[in-house]
C-alpha cells in the first residue's frame, strides 16, 4: 500500500489498516457482524457483500451512515468515510466498532496528507481506537489497531514499543491465538527474526489443525530462500492435516518462486485451481498467478500467459499479475 514521503512522520502504513478477523463482542455484537460484512465487500469472492453494503448505505439512520463509510473505504474515498462513520458515532457513541472504523478513516486520510495535517489525523486516529478498547476492552480488533498505531507513529505523536507490547499482552489473557500473532507485529517490526519463527513454531504446537500458522511459517521461510525447510514444512503440514485445501497452494507457490519441484507444483496448483477456497485461503487469482510462474519457468509462455491472463480476469488488482502479463507481451 501506500508510503509516506521520507521527511514526513510516519504514523500509519498500511499494517495498520490491514484486513482483520473481527472478534465477538457483547457491546458491538450486531456492529461486529455489520463490520465483518464490510471486511467481505472487497473480497472478489463476496460480490453480494459489496451490493449488501451499498443498500444498507442507504437513508439517514446511524447503521446506514456506517454502512456509507465502510463503503468509501472500499472506494479509497477516506475523506467521505471520515464523514460518514462521524455522523455513525455522533448518532450512537457507544459503538466501538464505529469508533474502530473511524479511526481506520482518519488513517487512510493520514497516508495522504501533507505533514501539518497528518499530525492532526494521527492523534484522531489514536483516540478513536483508544475510545474503542474504552467502550469494549475485548475488541481485540482495536487492540490491534492500537498496537500497530504505537509501532508506526513517532514517539511526539504517542508512538511506543512498549505500550504495544502492553496490547500483545492483553490479547494474550484474551485470546492466545490471536495474542500471538500481534507479538508477531512487534517482533517483525523490532526485526527479530527468531521470535517471529518461535511464535510460530509455538501456534503449530498449539493450534496444529489451524492452518495460519502453518501458512505464516512458510511464507517466512519463503522470504528468507530456505527452501528445503519450507518444503519440509509443507510436508509436515500434511503429515498433521492431510486433507489440508490450503497444501497445494503452499506447495505450488514455493516451487514457483524457488523453481525447484516444478512438475509436483504444476500438478499441485491445478488440484487447487479445482477447489472452492475457503474465506482467508489464497484466492484462486494468486493459484493462476503462481501457476503461471511455473509454466514460464518451463519455457512454456504461452500457457503462462493465459494463467496470468486469468489471474487478472478474476482480480484486476494483482498487480504482480498483470505485470508479469505485460513483460510476456
Amino acid at each position: 500500500m501506500r508510503t509516506l514521503r521520507s521527511r514526513a512522520p510516519r504514523p500509519l502504513r498500511a499494517g495498520l489498516v490491514a484486513t482483520l478477523l473481527l472478534s465477538p463482542s457483547l457491546l458491538a455484537a450486531q456492529s461486529a457482524a455489520d463490520a465483518a460484512l464490510c471486511e467481505r465487500q472487497g473480497d472478489a469472492r463476496h460480490p453480494e457483500a459489496r451490493a449488501q453494503v451499498r443498500e444498507r448505505a442507504q437513508g439517514g439512520t446511524p447503521a446506514a451512515a456506517f454502512f456509507a463509510g465502510c463503503a468509501a473505504l472500499a472506494d479509497g474515498d477516506a475523506g467521505r468515510a471520515a464523514e460518514a462513520l462521524e455522523r455513525a458515532v455522533r448518532a450512537d457513541d457507544a459503538s466501538a466498532v464505529a469508533h474502530f472504523w473511524l479511526g481506520r478513516a482518519y488513517g487512510e486520510q493520514a497516508q495522504k496528507a501533507n505533514v501539518f495535517r497528518q499530525a492532526s489525523l494521527a492523534r484522531k486516529t489514536k483516540a478513536e481506537f483508544e475510545r474503542a478498547v474504552q467502550l469494549d476492552p475485548a475488541y481485540i480488533d482495536a487492540r490491534v489497531g492500537l498496537i500497530r498505531y504505537y509501532l508506526l507513529a513517532p514517539g511526539v505523536l504517542g508512538g511506543s514499543t512498549e505500550r504495544a507490547r502492553a496490547q500483545v499482552e492483553e490479547i494474550r489473557r484474551r485470546n492466545p491465538y490471536r495474542g500471538a500473532f500481534a507479538a508477531v507485529d512487534v517482533a517483525t517490526r523490532q526485526k527479530d527474526t527468531a521470535s517471529v519463527t518461535r511464535e510460530y513454531r509455538q501456534l503449530i504446537a498449539q493450534y496444529p489443525d489451524s492452518s495460519g500458522p502453518w501458512v505464516a511459517l512458510i511464507s517466512l521461510l519463503a522470504t528468507q530462500q530456505r527452501w528445503d525447510e519450507a518444503f519440509a514444512t509443507t510436508e509436515r503440514l500434511l503429515q498433521a492435516q492431510p486433507a489440508s485445501p490450503v497444501a497445494p497452494y503452499l506447495i505450488g507457490r514455493l516451487a514457483s518462486q524457488s523453481g525447484q519441484q516444478l512438475e509436483r507444483g504444476e500438478q499441485a496448483l491445478r488440484r487447487y485451481l479445482g477447489t472452492t477456497p475457503r474465506p482467508g485461503d489464497p484466492p484462486l487469482a494468486n493459484a493462476h498467478y503462481r501457476l503461471g510462474g511455473i509454466l514460464e519457468r518451463q519455457g512454456r509462455k504461452d500457457q503462462a500467459r493465459a494463467e496470468y491472463e486469468a489471474a487478472v480476469a478474476l482480480d484486476p488488482k494483482l498487480k504482480v499479475a498483470r505485470d508479469a502479463l505485460a513483460k510476456l507481451r
